[in-house]
């Protein structure tokens, strides 16, 4: 029997390559029908761009954790719901069944750059699933012979995860690039740049590494596989360079998802919203009071790119639900209060502080600064800002060798670059200067001057959680639970919430729980607020 897969999304990406001259010979003929696709004619060069693309993917968990982690607050979300009072907020366990497809018929075929790139994919996505619930099936997930799969913990998971990046390493450096059917226009993140892969592999494993790092029972195998990371050889992804994806955004086809989600200015569709309350994507990206105000009292320049400033400034007599410090045209809301628009009629949308960039609604060009630089920008997976603080961890742990002061700077430079405060992409010394002209600024701040400062690690920690403000939630919030509850973001303000501190876990979804209960009852009872991630101390 022939099996079918789900090439909406490939359908999707074939009409966006298509629209583009560049790519439209030599990808995929045009004649050619998706939806026949089956699994004895789908190549790895079809499987592999959605699968990038869904490594990229902003799933409704981004919402939840922005607003969780005190970075963004709709106004207009109110109360007894279950993402501001914190009930059975809930996540999949699987990750993509296409994976070990693109696995399977890379090896077939001898194309072992798409082999070594399909074992990142599934680092990325099963990692991420268990950051989420700790327990996955991740042994038995694929097995169409088991309908009920087993539930693996995540340290054997992640022991794996890890393996695989050895094994990708290898199949990579080692491939021929020939081989490798259309490598360089499937590959919409480093298009068969073979250097960058080992690169990026290297800054995977990195990530994967740190967020064990607090448990002092894995120093030895930390160590043994930080080696390895060295032996290798191609080092880390350089500044600046990008784990990104981007198969062709534009506007007569598709824009960039997160533009598309989250900009409060976007006229060209692509967000998502509650049928039930009317609220939207844009509606949520929105400052949260905690993140905001922390760019206001350290006076960073970071604050305008963000955030964006108010579309309409507040009147000075209207009156506030709570204090909101200058400068006034930057203003937040508080997770999960309820409070009357008519009592407070100046907070909504346009009186207050949408996700940085959201007036960019063209095209990408250098002078685009912010979070948001467009609406064909990249989707990204690993950023040079996640990466810089990673590295600068690592040396600050000894892990790697360097300077923790320099490599610090040098982190907090890479989100000055990334969000372009210089003005000119072209020209990183631009923002690299705005960095350098605060920092001599702040020499007293504890919060921002390493000398200064009495806890060097809690201020690297404490700069990287503002660094992926509006960036990276999931990796925030695998920061916060390491590192216990470090920042001290403030709970919900709902009053009916279940609980005075923020989940550390998400819980399985209805449907899993149906479809396989008895395996998931082995698990015992879980409680979203107290059973670890494991490779929490």
């Amino acid at each position: 029997m022939k099996r079918y897969f789900n090439f909406t999304l490939i359908a999707a990406i074939l009409l966006t390559f298509l629209s583009q001259s560049s790519c439209k010979k030599g990808w995929l003929d045009v004649n050619y029908n998706p939806q026949q696709l089956t699994d004895n004619v789908v190549t790895p060069d079809l499987l592999l761009p959605p699968l990038l693309l869904e490594c990229a993917a902003l799933p409704p968990d981004f919402e939840i954790l922005s607003m969780w982690l005190g970075y963004w607050a709709a106004p207009t979300l109110g109360t007894n719901q279950s993402l501001t009072n914190y009930t059975d907020v809930v996540t999949g366990s699987i990750a993509s069944s296409s994976v070990p497809i693109l696995e399977q018929k890379s090896a077939d075929l001898g194309q072992e750059f798409y082999l070594g790139i399909a074992k990142v994919v599934r680092a990325l996505m099963w990692s991420r699933c268990v950051d989420k619930l700790n327990f996955v099936p991740y042994t038995e997930a694929y097995n169409p012979a088991i309908l009920h799969p087993k539930y693996d913990n995540g340290q054997p998971i992640y022991d794996d995860l890890i393996k695989q990046l050895t094994e990708a390493s290898g199949l990579i450096k080692n491939a021929d690039v020939t081989k490798n059917l259309k490598i360089t226009i499937s590959d919409i993140m480093f298009h068969g740049d073979k250097t960058k892969w080992l690169q990026f592999i290297n800054t995977l494993k990195l990530r994967l590494l740190i967020h064990q790092a607090n448990r002092p029972d894995r120093a030895a195998y930390i160590a043994a596989e930080i080696q390895v990371i060295k032996d290798q050889g191609s080092g880390f992804l350089p500044m600046g360079v990008e784990g990104a994806v981007n198969p062709g955004w534009i506007i007569s086809t598709a824009v960039n998802p997160y533009f598309g989600l989250y900009s409060s200015h976007n006229i060209r569709g692509g967000a998502r919203g509650d049928i039930y309350t009317g609220i939207t994507s844009p509606d949520m990206a929105h400052a949260n009071e905690y993140g905001l105000n922390m760019l206001k009292s350290d006076n960073d320049p970071r604050i305008g790119f963000i955030y964006s400033s108010t579309d309409n400034v507040k009147p000075a007599s209207g009156a506030e639900p709570f204090p909101q410090p200058a400068p006034s045209n930057f203003r937040g809301s508080r997770f999960g209060l309820s409070f009357s628009s008519f009592q407070y009629p100046y907070q909504n949308r346009v009186y207050l502080s949408a996700v940085g960039g959201s007036r960019n609604i063209d095209v990408v060009t250098p002078a685009s600064s912010g979070i948001i630089k467009g609406n064909n920008m990249d989707s990204w997976i690993i950023t040079s800002v996640e990466n810089a603080f990673l590295q600068a961890e690592a040396v600050f742990r000894g892990w790697l060798p360097g300077d923790a002061e320099q490599a610090y700077q040098t982190a907090i430079k890479a989100s000055f670059r990334w969000l372009n405060l210089g003005g000119n992409a072209a020209t990183p010394a631009l923002s690299d200067a705005v960095f350098n002209a605060w920092y001599s600024s702040q020499v007293n701040n504890q919060r921002v001057n390493w000398t200064t400062a009495p806890d060097k690690y809690k201020l690297i920690m404490y700069q990287k959680y503002i660094g992926l403000n509006g960036i990276d939630p999931i990796e925030t919030w695998t920061d916060y639970r390491r590192n216990g509850r470090f920042p001290d973001v403030p709970v919900s303000a709902d009053p009916t919430r279940i609980a005075n501190t923020v989940p550390i876990r998400f819980m399985y979804t209805p449907r899993e729980i149906l479809t396989n209960m008895v395996e998931i009852k082995k698990l015992g009872e879980i409680n979203a607020f107290t059973d670890k991630i494991w490779w929490m101390p």
